[in-house]
């Protein structure tokens, strides 16, 4: 039985509908119909295309005018627009995403202090790629609801409340959904590293603050050296970081310090304002950041000041391939300056600043608009900061390590 023809309507729909007639008869093959369509397009009056030509605002305005038209099912502008922008702005880099009001005002009823204790990262699906959309934990807070049912850096979360994270397009849409209230549930399905198989995980989050400074004083040869692990920039880190130390000073019973280990291994960044005040802390004079716009513009500086600085404590700034954002901003300004020695991994290479813009409809746009870089102008956006010792030149326990390049002289 043959499908019903267009009758006598011009354009596409009818040769496509007398074409089915023929194959459905068996009288032309499918590759013969494909290649009579092709043709077809070839010499439509539609205009014609130029080698080279780029699609423009004003042709992509008219081809969209035309799927709202002409579409066989009715579609509704908004959500259509909505879905190109989203697409759009993730696909511009990682950290670019649009949330629309209704996704906005989810957010905003659900962040209402629930904490996860963790850091993920969205990794979006490449165009071509096999690997769909997916989520990976990048740190976990001592302490933490995440660390408390076994999640740990470099697990894989496959599912939140039920939704699939390969079908989404960005880091903003995860949040939406692992934001809650104190003491409110999230079903997760996750694969960790050392686990064959996917399994479900129940996640409860907190509303309590972790602690994300720690600081100890590690005695080797006969010295007394401070150790300090950061765990994130928040709001008052700067602060907690000059406290502890001034704590280790304290108990070190009145001996100097042979040197101090600002530990940001497996930091994912946070406050830039307080991994700057830190930087500061350390550094008399001169750039500690700098932001470059489009085209290379110097947006803004930030230039150490004379209060309160520490210029003669030898210094070590430890970090792995998951610090990141702050984290590397504080180490590569005490690099460039000449201040520190960075040991360990090449960090990750998240240097970027993000302008969060309000829509008339409610919607919110974040979007990339500038990248930071060193006092010495080099970029750490997609580069990382490279180390001066590597960790795989040395032995044994990574403080431990650190403060031998401490004790030993070592360079690059």
């Amino acid at each position: 039985m043959n499908p019903q023809r267009a009758g006598n309507q011009p354009g596409p729909s009818g040769v496509y509908s007398v074409m089915v007639d023929l194959v459905s008869a068996g009288r032309l093959s499918l590759a013969f119909v494909l290649g009579a369509a092709t043709m077809w397009l070839a010499h439509t009056g539609a205009p014609e295309a130029q080698a080279g030509r780029a699609l423009g605002v004003d042709a992509f305005g008219k081809a969209l005018q035309t799927v709202l038209e002409r579409h066989v099912d009715p579609i509704e502008p908004s959500r259509a627009l909505e879905e190109s922008l989203k697409r759009i702005v993730s696909g511009l880099d990682r950290y670019s995403h649009f949330l629309t009001a209704q996704e906005r005002q989810l957010l905003r009823q659900r962040s209402r202090g629930g904490l996860t204790g963790m850091v993920v990262e969205f990794h979006r699906a490449s165009p071509g790629a096999r690997k769909p959309a997916w989520l990976e934990v990048a740190a976990v807070l001592p302490g933490s609801p995440a660390e408390k049912i076994g999640l740990a850096a470099g697990d894989t979360i496959l599912k939140v409340r039920g939704q699939e994270i390969a079908f989404m397009v960005s880091q903003a849409e995860v949040e939406v959904l692992l934001a809650g209230g104190d003491g409110e549930s999230v079903d997760l399905v996750v694969q960790r590293r050392r686990d064959p198989a996917p399994i479900a995980l129940t996640l409860v989050l907190s509303g309590q603050q972790r602690q994300v400074v720690e600081g100890a004083l590690v005695e080797q040869g006969g010295q007394k050296f401070a150790h300090v692990r950061i765990r994130a920039f928040r709001a008052g880190v700067a602060e907690t970081v000059r406290s502890a130390l001034k704590e280790l000073r304290r108990s070190a019973g009145g001996a100097e310090l042979a040197g101090i280990v600002l530990d940001v291994r497996g930091n994912p960044g946070g406050d830039v304002t307080e991994a700057v005040l830190l930087a500061d802390t350390f550094v008399g004079d001169g750039v500690l950041v700098r932001t470059r716009g489009r085209g290379g513009q110097i947006l803004r500086e930030e230039r150490a000041t004379q209060a309160t600085t520490d210029e003669a404590t030898p210094l070590v700034v430890l970090q792995d391939a998951r610090s990141a954002s702050a984290s590397e901003l504080l180490a590569i300004a005490l690099q460039d300056h000449g201040r520190a020695k960075v040991v360990g991994e090449r960090s990750y290479g998240k240097g970027t600043v993000q302008d969060v813009i309000g829509l008339d409809d409610g919607s919110v746009l974040t979007l990339t608009i500038a990248r930071y870089f060193s006092p010495k102008d080099r970029l750490i956006d997609g580069v990382g900061v490279e180390p001066d010792v590597h960790l795989a030149d040395l032995k044994g326990d990574p403080v431990q390590a650190a403060i031998s390049t401490l004790t030993a002289g070592q360079v690059r």
